[in-house]
């Protein structure tokens, strides 16, 4: 097995995951965003002056991304949002 040292075929598959991401991102600019919901704490800071609006924070910043999945509130009331962009339809007026 090339890849018999847990560490480095972790390694291996972050970086792989990072730049697939990087050219979808490419493809599809809406894939950098993500969206976190926090229903408990509607105006909670989350650091670098971001913090979240009405229970929603809606970035495509990295670093604001990871800030927010290493706050001690994540999983317990920072939830991430998947949105599945193929059942996005036509914009309003847009012609097909």
């Amino acid at each position: 097995m090339p890849y018999a040292d847990v560490e480095r075929r972790r390694k291996f598959q972050r970086e792989y995951k990072r730049k697939w991401r990087a050219r979808q991102g490419k493809i599809n600019p809406l894939l950098g965003f993500k969206i976190y919901v926090c229903p408990r704490f509607p105006r909670l800071p989350v650091g670098l002056g971001h913090f979240f609006d009405g229970g929603f924070l809606i970035t495509n910043r990295e670093d604001v991304q990871r800030i927010v999945e290493a706050h001690p509130e994540f999983a317990r009331h920072i939830f991430p949002v998947a949105v599945d962009l193929d059942l996005v339809g036509p914009l309003m007026g847009e012609e097909e």
